[in-house]
């Protein structure tokens, strides 16, 4: 039995609202062959819905190791503390930052960061149709934001930055990474200078430990498929790690194996060329 560990975001799941069929079987297949199928994501447990539930998945990772879910039970769940919260608030609104704060139940920002995501989902979805932009990853993403007046007293896990054109994501990072975890966002549409901020504590290898222990299973059992930054952690717990054809050069070189493209069949090949199905 193999713990095949597949990343959402640009892995098995296209930001225009689709798993391909070819990924589907596979992982049908696989389960079928006495292999776990695991979703190892950083969207939160709440964003998981519609054809993303088209795998019985055996298991859940979401928020980036924050939400622990194994065979449809929540068995673990983790946030920043209140001090790293509070100061990560501060720090983003004292700076104009709009940004998402995550948690497994909610999505919550500003008015000012939604009003920012409402005119990038103009400027990305248009000449679409009006059903190919309801599908759209942002257009999905913003109708869950619920809008709150004060942020500082949020308990979240995650918190992703949004390209605003005025803050450059290193300043984001040079300012936040001695006391946080701050990698390049996984979800393209947040724009190139997005990036998502988390605990030290809390990420995809932490939640893999969690999953490894309920299934018993043996790290030397586990395979792990990403394309994004995020994945990185879990390419470096897991045994076998393979990146996907459309990854960054930089998370490639991080892979064991690279496979080809979300388009191209990229997670069917992989499970095909490891015998899984």
């Amino acid at each position: 039995m193999k713990l095949i560990f597949l990343d959402a975001d640009g892995t098995l799941f296209h930001h225009e609202g689709y798993i391909p069929d070819s990924a589907i079987k596979a992982c049908i297949q696989a389960k079928k062959n006495g292999h776990k199928v695991i979703l190892c994501t950083g969207r939160q447990r709440i964003e998981i819905f519609g054809p993303m539930l088209e795998i019985d998945y055996d298991a859940i990772i979401a928020g980036s190791g924050a939400t622990i879910e194994c065979e449809h039970k929540i068995v673990e769940e983790n946030a920043l503390t209140k001090e790293e919260s509070q100061y990560l608030s501060n720090y983003l609104l004292e700076n104009n930052i709009p940004a998402n704060f995550e948690c497994s139940n909610g999505i919550y920002a500003t008015q000012y960061t939604k009003d920012t995501m409402l005119k990038m989902v103009e400027e990305q979805c248009a000449g679409k149709s009006e059903e190919e932009k309801a599908k759209h990853g942002l257009t999905i993403l913003t109708s869950q934001i619920t809008v709150v007046d004060n942020i500082k007293d949020l308990v979240y896990n995650k918190v992703s930055v949004i390209d605003n054109g005025k803050t450059p994501y290193k300043k984001i990072q040079q300012d936040l990474s001695d006391k946080y975890d701050v990698i390049p966002a996984t979800f393209a549409p947040l724009g190139k200078e997005s990036g998502e901020i988390t605990s030290y504590h809390i990420n995809k290898a932490t939640g893999m430990d969690a999953v490894i222990k309920y299934f018993n299973a043996d790290i030397k059992d586990t395979i792990a498929i990403g394309d994004g930054f995020n994945d990185i952690p879990m390419f470096e717990k897991a045994h076998l790690s393979i990146a996907m054809g459309n990854a960054p050069q930089e998370i490639k070189d991080k892979a064991n194996m690279i496979t080809t493209s979300l388009d191209e069949d990229g997670i069917y090949h992989a499970f095909k060329e490891l015998n899984l199905i």
